[in-house]
Formats: C-alpha cells, sequence, structure tokens
C-alpha cells in the first residue's frame, strides 16, 4: 500500500531513497483510487457549502490534481499529442517523452476537465459515492491496462509492469469489489463506464504505439474516471 500511495501521490510515504518499490504496489492501486476519492469528496463538500455545486466540482478536480501530482493529467496530455498525430511509431514515442505540450494535448485537458467538472455539478448529492466508486474501478482499469499491454519502452516506472501480474489484477479487483456496496447498481455501472473509457485507451495505444507506456496508463485512469462519472448522469 506504501508503494501504491508513493507512485499514485504526492504524500511522502516512500521508503528512505524516495523509490515507490519494484512493483509500485500496483495491487493496491484501488485502494488508493479509494482514499483519493474520499479527499476529493470532502473537497466538493465544502466547495458547495460556500459557492454551489459548480465549485464544489472545480475543488473536487483540484483535489484529484494535487493529490495525484498531475500525474494522470500529464499522461493524458503526452498521449494525446503522440497518439493522434499522423506519424510514425518512434515519432509518437518521442513525441510524448518531450515536457512541452502541444494542441492535441492542450484540447485533451481542457475537454477532459470541463467535462468532469460538469459531470460532477449535475451528480450533486450523490458525488460521495461516485468519486469513490470512480477512484477505485478507474485504478482497476489501470491495472487491467498495465497487465494486459505489453510495455514499449526499455527503460522508465513502466518496467514495473513487466510479468504477468494476474495475481496483483485478481487482489485488486477484490480490494474495489467493497465498493459495490456503495449504491451498487450506480457502482456497477461506474466499473462499466471506466472498463469502456480504459479499453478505448488501451487500444488506441495498441494501434498507434504497439503497447505502453506510463503515459498510457495516466491517459486511461483519465478516461476511465470520466466514463465513470458520466454514468450517473
Amino acid at each position: 500500500m506504501r508503494s501504491a500511495l508513493a507512485f499514485l501521490t504526492v504524500l511522502p510515504v516512500a521508503v528512505r531513497d524516495g523509490a515507490p518499490g519494484e512493483r509500485l504496489g500496483r495491487a493496491f492501486f484501488p485502494a488508493v483510487g479509494v482514499l483519493v476519492g474520499l479527499f476529493a469528496a470532502a473537497a466538493f463538500w465544502l466547495g458547495s457549502l460556500l459557492a454551489g455545486p459548480l465549485l464544489g466540482a472545480v475543488a473536487a478536480l483540484t483535489v484529484l490534481a494535487v493529490l495525484t501530482g498531475g500525474l494522470h493529467l500529464d499522461g493524458l496530455a503526452d498521449c494525446a499529442d503522440g497518439l493522434l498525430i499522423a506519424s510514425t511509431r518512434e515519432r509518437r514515442l518521442d513525441v510524448m517523452r518531450d515536457p512541452r505540450l502541444g494542441a492535441f494535448g492542450v484540447m485533451a485537458l481542457v475537454l477532459l476537465l470541463l467535462a468532469d467538472a460538469a459531470v460532477l455539478a449535475h451528480i450533486g448529492t450523490a458525488m460521495l459515492a461516485a468519486l469513490v466508486a470512480a477512484g477505485a474501478f478507474s485504478r482497476l482499469a489501470v491495472l487491467a491496462v498495465l497487465v494486459s499491454l505489453p510495455y514499449v519502452r526499455q527503460e522508465g516506472l513502466g518496467q514495473a509492469a513487466k510479468g504477468t501480474g494476474h495475481r496483483d489484477l485478481v487482489l485488486g479487483a477484490l480490494l474495489a469489489a467493497p465498493v459495490l456496496l456503495i449504491e451498487w447498481p450506480h457502482a456497477l455501472m461506474a466499473a462499466g463506464g471506466a472498463a469502456a473509457g480504459a479499453v478505448a485507451v488501451a487500444a488506441l495505444a495498441r494501434s498507434r504505439i504497439g503497447g505502453a507506456t506510463g503515459d498510457v496508463y495516466g491517459a486511461a485512469s483519465e478516461v476511465a474516471q470520466l466514463l465513470a462519472f458520466a454514468v450517473r448522469l
């Protein structure tokens, strides 16, 4: 759990050298998603008290971005810049590695955050269940992508993706399962929405670069989270 928190959040829980651990604590990704969702729900509640559900939605998204250090949003932007251009596989990988933000990345970030805010503001009082379910199932979806797609770079933290990881996926699913007890019909739909989002990103990445990178995992998390929110509309 400490490794997963160190990798997916900015919380200072890593070992002394700052490393998150060889396997990144990947089985505990859904549990971290639940924790982050709870913090975001508290921010939504406070923001809504001050100025209504739209400010609550913005506060929740701010907490999500700050707690994760923008990790997943950065991955989404890099994926949009690299996967959406008409070029070779090698050029797409180079663009995804470039820290500069391109037009596709800007558009993806703006549109996704606007959609997140609109959906959360509409959900209103049901936001606790929505944020917790989306947090758990979007991270479970990332774990599934991590296990199922080959990692295409020769270096980076994504090297921890190597290996089958099916035991981690089963444990992650077990850790996410209790979320179904919270408004289970909506939670079940959130799981389906998250799965659809992750499958879409994984299919695009496979067709464009032949597998996954760390940026692909981040993009899968963000798209899965949005669709997990959207099923409540």
